[in-house]
């Protein structure tokens, strides 16, 4: 049989795909690139933003409609956090799978696959009235950051941790895909190695907040960086609470680590930023990247920003507008505000309207295009002069 799987979200949905892509190879399903011809559709959905949550549930219910008598199913964040209201949304579904139980998707596949391999399509309805889920262990193991199959022969992502224990008012991370999780040093090493082997050279650490892994990121980055056959290092993401000097010089020292922070902002307003639950002032903020600045030579300095917090006052981002112009980050990622079903930001009013986020947004967007085009000129100038 045939599956397609198709990605929402961040680099750690990808490498959840991979995962269930190689979970269907090894049972010997064939894995390819259209829906059209596939018998199993399995979207791995985000719901960190709306956005991305409604765009999932759309394509879903449009592919639905264009083809009959297959296998539909969500799985990921999406699937985590909405559960069974999915069923209500797509009729069509056969099956809602959560983000700690994706080791269990062959097995609910197989219950809707006949003895001959073929649909079982009176079972297939039986499964959609049914609601067949699988969405509680958040908690539970981990298999699939161990999982060999890769899509790409030249990079590889390597998860050395899962969850999330910051619970920030606005993000539903925690809750969907549960408290942190870090994997043991010696299994995460030796999963790098056999990359090497395999010619695998640019590696990235993937964590919702790798400064937190347990027991020492720093020193698993100095052990990653002595393995043979690995040229490149990156991680994602960093949180401005955990990171510190001795992550700045690790990522110095080291001929591997790329020169590359992201370090998410959120807001440049400290009252918005208390509101959030972010751990940091403005001040502690634009102390930190001083230091990192001052360490990292040539350091590409990359953030995420939030407009439209509720209560957040054209004072609160006039200060993230002001920060921005003084820090001139090498990228800035600048969402809109959505309210997330369950976090604490959920209980306060959505009170900002959507004109006023819209151009706030735009506002922030604009600045950071004509920042990134003042840094390619002077680049330019400067090798023109050399």
């Amino acid at each position: 049989m045939k599956v397609y799987i198709r990605t929402f979200g961040c680099q750690m949905n990808e490498r959840d795909s991979e995962f269930i892509a190689g979970l269907f190879m090894e049972k010997g399903y064939e894995l390819i690139d259209s829906p059209e011809e596939a018998d199993i559709v399995l979207f791995n959905t985000c719901s960190v933003r709306e956005h991305a949550e409604e765009r999932a549930i759309s394509n879903m219910g449009h592919l639905m409609k264009q083809y009959k008598n297959k296998i539909y199913g969500m799985v990921g964040c999406a699937a985590q956090a909405l559960k069974g209201k999915l069923f209500e949304r797509l009729p069509k579904l056969g099956l809602v799978c959560g983000t700690g139980e994706i080791a269990k998707l062959p097995e609910l596949v197989e219950k809707i696959v006949d003895s001959s391999g073929g649909l079982n399509l009176r079972y297939l309805e039986e499964a959609r009235k049914s609601k067949i889920l699988a969405c509680e262990n958040i908690d539970g193991d981990i298999p699939e950051l161990r999982s060999r199959y890769r899509e790409n022969n030249k990079r590889a992502y390597v998860s050395i941790m899962r969850g999330c224990d910051n619970f920030c008012s606005y993000c539903i991370v925690p809750y969907v895909r549960g408290r942190e999780r870090s994997r043991k040093i010696e299994y995460i090493l030796n999963e790098i190695k056999g990359l090497g082997k395999r010619g695998i050279k640019d590696i990235t650490l993937l964590g919702q907040n790798v400064n937190s892994y347990r027991p020492d990121f720093v020193n698993l980055l100095g052990e990653i960086n002595k393995i043979q056959g690995v040229e490149k290092i990156n991680f994602l993401t960093s949180h401005p609470k955990d990171a510190n000097i001795e992550l700045f010089k690790a990522i110095q020292d080291s001929d591997k680590i790329i020169k590359h922070l992201h370090l998410p902002l959120q807001s440049g307003s400290d009252r918005i930023l208390k509101l959030m639950n972010r751990g940091y002032t403005r001040e502690k903020y634009l102390n930190l990247i001083g230091e990192a600045r001052n360490i990292i030579q040539g350091l590409h300095l990359t953030t995420d920003i939030i407009v439209g917090f509720p209560t957040e006052t054209e004072e609160d981002f006039n200060d993230t507008l002001n920060l921005m112009k003084d820090t001139k980050f090498g990228m800035a990622y600048i969402f809109k505000y959505s309210p997330r079903t369950g976090t604490e930001a959920a209980k306060l009013a959505d009170d900002v309207p959507a004109d006023v986020k819209g151009k706030r947004h735009k506002i922030l967007l604009d600045l950071q295009r004509e920042i990134h085009k003042r840094k390619i000129y002077e680049k330019t100038r400067c090798h023109c002069v050399n």
